[in-house]
């Protein structure tokens, strides 16, 4: 058996220089697509990865800035309360009117202090303490002293006290 010769007929030739040509002109095409949709990627993708390593970097600057802030402000914490507990208003037995009327005069001899530098208040505790143990609270027609016990300072100023009943 033998294979028929298609070179010689030119109808043959045409067909097969059309597909090797049309072949040819898909690979190439091809080749082109694929080339300019890898590049386009590639592209794409380097410039991801800086905008990446741009967004750490910004990331780890705001930690560090965070970070710097904290410790700033926790060296630098504010008074944000005071707080005055009387020790001895079950043994005194005033009623609710005339504990609430002390404390708030209480509150007010130092309301200078709110939000001072803790720093400031804990240097100043003596200047606090003599404050409200030298003063005379009036209420109705009785007066009152506070003898401070105990002082407790972070940002809130407790102050544990003791009414001392003045004639």
């Amino acid at each position: 058996m033998r294979v028929p010769p298609y070179y010689r007929r030119p109808g043959w030739q045409r067909f097969f220089a059309g597909v090797i040509i049309g072949a040819i002109c898909g690979w190439v095409f091809f080749l082109y697509n694929f080339g300019t949709i890898h590049e386009e990627l590639v592209i794409r993708i380097s410039k991801q990865q800086i905008e990446l390593k741009n967004q750490r970097d910004t990331i780890e600057e705001l930690r560090s800035e965070q970070q710097q802030k904290n410790e700033e402000n926790q060296r630098r914490l504010t008074l944000q309360r005071i707080e005055v507990t009387f020790t001895n208003e079950r043994k005194l037995r005033l009623n609710q009117l005339t504990l609430y009327e002390l404390n708030q005069q209480a509150i007010n001899e130092l309301k200078f202090l709110e939000q001072k530098n803790i720093e400031t208040v804990a240097s100043m505790k003596d200047l606090m303490v003599s404050t409200i143990e030298n003063k005379v609270f009036q209420i109705n027609e009785h007066r009152y002293q506070l003898d401070v016990q105990e002082v407790y300072l972070f940002t809130t100023l407790q102050l544990y006290v003791e009414i001392i009943p003045s004639s």
